[in-house]
């Protein structure tokens, strides 16, 4: 063999077994491999908004339709064609929400229409940890929205005070139906007895799909998203809902702003609607008499406040749909308290000299007359909230 072949040929050989030679094993300190490993989820806040269950209902068959809002039928609608099938049931689960934080909330419950809100995305899991979504849904919170003149539309949702609770929501100066409460079913096997959680998701992005809508950007910072429910120990029948949180109320029969206004609870009388349906249904229009008093020394002020009444039954008296300016063209978004005063009855009195006072009897809620008491809400340029107890006649 020629010298520069062998040359060549030793050459692969070394560098044959260099490549084969098994890799030095890289040592790892103590310190490092006890170190646990980052994570980048952050902790999620907690939830404001808490579900209570009031009642639990299990059936072979779908349950009956509800009757839709605004027809003249107050009987719910059956089920057709529905057949009991053995292997399967339906359970509803009603529920109220209710403000477990310090400060006023948006409810996160809405959609456009009662079947359709984010309630029928929910998911259940029972004892026997499947996981089952939403059969129907009912809900008559957040149906009303509120259009722009650059027709933006954004959910008018229920403004929940802290330590307040609700299970359904009455707005309109002319309602003659009694709401339906809020529930959600589920079609689970009939091997399933027990239930563990139930989850509902938050509410989908509000207004434009711009990131940079400000009025949808101010409006998101006051929704409260709402907590998983657990369902242990909650059995088929009505339940003994959880004592609600004892709610701040505002001490005395007066409230103020320093500086800029004061109001007074005056009386609550009741009386006959003018509309014939209203009163055979069972119908009263309630009066909460408010007193207003410009602190200003100086200008005279038309004080912008709304009022909700909540009362005993778990329904929360709202207003009509709110009429909004042009803010879909002003330089800038409406400020959020204003924006969380959309859907309450408005409350506020003319212009009020300075140091002057000024009765209003704006605050009227259509109630049913077996309501008896509940708490006054005042919010928008003043945060107030009374109980009211035996209505005066």
């Amino acid at each position: 063999m020629p010298p520069v072949s062998r040359t060549l040929l030793a050459a692969f050989v070394v560098c044959l077994c260099a490549c084969s030679a098994p890799a030095p094993r890289a040592t790892t300190s103590p310190a490092a491999a006890s170190k646990p490993a980052p994570t980048a989820t952050p902790r999620p806040e907690t939830a404001p908004i808490g579900l209570v269950v009031t009642q639990v209902d299990e059936q072979p068959v779908p349950p009956a339709d509800p009757t839709p809002i605004g027809l003249g039928a107050g009987r719910p609608t059956a089920t057709p064609y529905a057949t009991a099938d053995a292997a399967w049931k339906y359970v509803t689960f009603f529920i109220a929400a209710e403000n477990r934080s310090d400060s006023p909330r948006l409810l996160g419950i809405g959609g456009s229409d009662p079947q359709h809100t984010n309630l029928g995305d929910s998911t259940l899991i029972g004892d026997d940890g499947m996981r089952y979504k939403a059969f129907q849904s009912y809900s008559s919170f957040g149906l009303r929205t509120a259009t722009a003149r650059s027709l933006n539309n954004y959910p008018v949702l229920l403004r929940l005070p802290p330590g307040l609770r609700a299970e359904m929501e009455s707005f309109g100066s002319v309602t003659t139906l009694a709401p339906q409460r809020t529930s959600i079913t589920f079609r689970v096997p009939t091997t399933v007895t027990r239930y563990r959680t139930l989850t509902v998701p938050p509410l989908p992005p509000i207004g434009t799909r711009n990131a940079d809508d400000d009025t949808g950007k101010r409006e998101r910072g006051l929704i409260g998203t709402l907590q998983p429910l657990d369902l242990a120990g909650v059995a088929v029948g009505p339940q003994q809902p959880s004592p609600a949180v004892a709610p701040a109320l505002t001490s005395g029969r007066s409230a103020s702003v320093p500086g800029l206004m004061t109001v007074t609870v005056m009386n609550a009388s009741e009386a006959d609607p003018p509309d014939f349906q209203a009163r055979n249904r069972g119908w009263k229009l309630l009066t909460v008499g408010l007193r207003f008093r410009n602190d200003d020394p100086a200008a005279a002020h038309a004080f912008s406040v709304s009022a909700w009444l909540f009362g005993d039954d778990g329904v929360v008296y709202s207003g009509d749909v709110p009429a909004i300016g042009d803010f879909g063209r002003a330089l800038a978004a409406p400020e959020p308290n204003i924006m969380a005063a959309w859907d309450g009855r408005s409350a506020g009195p003319d212009a009020v000299a300075p140091g002057q006072e000024q009765d209003s009897q704006h605050a009227v809620f259509q109630v049913p007359k077996t309501l008896t008491g509940g708490y006054l809400a005042l919010a928008g340029e003043i945060e107030a909230l009374w109980r009211l107890d035996n209505f005066a006649s």
